[in-house]
């Protein structure tokens, strides 16, 4: 099979002349992935609009557009799209005379008034985030930490799969920040209070009968869900037990560990970010 360099490789090669090597392809690679999704991206807000991105994209136009941006080729400007450093809207801004991508907008406006506009359905229903004024992209939460509204979250564009989210304290994002350019603005919706998943661990000094019970129903009494229970007890009568748990956000999750903690017999309460 043949096999692509990966930043795997950066721990495993010898000499400099190579590492920078690896470095420049996988720095090209990235770029091509963000070249492309940024004109995805700038197709469909332009669909979403009403207009067809063949009008819109005519050389004339993205010339109008480099121009103003400052690039001189159309793959800086996708690029940039891509790397969420311009956003879609603004892009389109940019290849309009502004009165006509003004009217454009007050069209907009008007349908929305009306309920006319559609829901977009080109996004999974594991959202609840917004990126940075780009309505129509993949967003993926990133089992690494299970982020839930709340949380301090970072977002990091990913080959092929979209925005990829994590904690700001995931080790998985510290280790992305080197690549700043993969980096874009994310924040939570209030609007939305879909389900998260997360995981808590639960340490037990020593089972005794009804216990588990009354840690389920602690769990239950602020309106959480446990949707998988890994319950492990030793010959001393020590326990380990993991919940996976539904919540709506960071508060709610933060209630149930307090009630948990209350119960008596329960030693420990934790978060565990991964999934």
């Amino acid at each position: 099979p043949n096999h692509v360099p990966s930043k795997d490789w950066l721990k495993i090669v010898k000499t400099p002349r190579a590492r920078s090597k690896i470095r420049q392809w996988i720095k090209n690679e990235e770029r091509a992935r963000s070249i492309s999704l940024g004109r995805d991206l700038l197709e469909k807000e332009i669909r979403r609009l009403g207009k067809s991105p063949n009008q819109l994209l005519r050389p004339e136009a993205v010339a109008m557009a480099l121009e103003r941006y400052g690039f001189e080729a159309e793959d800086e400007l996708f690029a940039a799209l891509g790397y969420g450093k311009v956003s879609p809207r603004q892009a389109v801004s940019r290849l309009l005379p502004p009165e006509e991508f003004q009217a454009l907008t007050e069209a907009e406006e008007g349908r929305d008034k009306k309920g006319e506009r559609k829901p977009s359905r080109s996004r999974p229903a594991e959202e609840g985030v917004r990126i940075r004024g780009i309505d129509d992209i993949l967003v993926r939460f990133s089992k690494c930490c299970s982020p839930v509204p709340g949380d301090e979250i970072i977002g990091f564009i990913t080959r092929g799969r979209g925005v990829s989210v994590h904690t700001a304290d995931c080790p998985n994002a510290v280790s992305l920040m080197s690549d700043p350019e993969r980096q874009i603005a994310v924040s939570w919706d209030g609007r939305r209070k879909e389900p998260h998943q997360v995981k808590i661990r639960v340490e037990i000094g020593k089972d005794r009968p009804g216990l588990l019970a009354e840690i389920t129903t602690a769990i239950s009494s602020t309106n959480t869900n446990i949707t998988q229970a890994d319950i492990r007890v030793t010959e001393e009568r020590v326990g380990v037990n993991n919940f996976v748990l539904e919540v709506s956000d960071l508060k709610q999750l933060q209630a149930t560990m307090q009630a948990i903690q209350k119960v008596d017999g329960v030693v420990g309460v934790e978060r565990v970010k991964s999934l």
